[in-house]
C-alpha cells in the first residue's frame, strides 16, 4: 500500500515524498517477509526510481541491482520482471558514465521483451529506442541506424 502511495506521488512529481513512503513500505516489508522476498524487490525497484528522479543514480544502481538479484532467484534470468528493472537500471549506469554497461544490459533486457511480448509491442519499442540511443552514445552508427 505504501509502495503505491509513494508511486502515485512520484506520478505527481514529488519524488521526495515517494521516496519516503518507498523507503518506510520496504522497511516493513523486509521486517515480515524478509529480504528475498519478491514484493521487496520490486519496492527496490522503484526506490531505485525514486532516488534516480531526485539525481543519485549510484544509489538507484544500487537498489536496483539488489532487486534484480531477489527477481533472478525467485523468477528467472529471462523474466520480463528482471527485464524491466535491467531496463531502469541500464539508465543509471548511463547517468553514472558507463554506456557499455548500458548497452549491454538493454540488449539483455530487449531479448526478454521480444519473447515475452512479442516484436511489435510498445514496450519492445521503448527498450529499443533507449537501445538505438545507447548505440548513438558508443558512435555505433551502423547499430543505431538499424535500432
Amino acid at each position: 500500500m505504501l509502495g503505491s502511495l509513494g508511486n502515485a506521488y512520484g506520478d505527481l512529481g514529488d519524488a521526495v515524498k515517494k521516496r519516503e513512503l518507498l523507503e518506510r513500505g520496504l522497511e516493513i516489508l523486509q521486517r515480515y517477509y524478509g529480504p528475498d522476498y519478491v514484493e521487496v524487490a520490486r519496492t527496490l525497484a522503484n526506490l531505485g526510481n525514486a532516488y534516480g528522479d531526485l539525481g543519485n543514480p549510484a544509489k538507484k544502481k544500487e537498489l536496483q541491482e539488489r532487486a534484480i538479484i531477489i527477481l533472478e532467484r525467485q523468477y528467472g534470468l529471462d523474466h520480463v520482471q528482471v527485464a524491466s528493472v535491467l531496463a531502469s537500471l541500464s539508465n543509471a549506469l548511463g547517468a553514472l558514465g558507463n554506456p557499455i554497461k548500458k548497452k549491454e544490459l538493454l540488449e539483455r533486457a530487449l531479448a526478454i521483451k521480444e519473447r515475452h511480448y512479442g516484436p511489435d509491442r510498445a514496450e519492445v519499442a521503448k527498450t529499443l529506442c533507449s537501445l538505438g540511443n545507447a548505440y548513438g552514445v558508443l558512435d555505433d552508427l551502423d547499430k543505431f541506424k538499424a535500432a
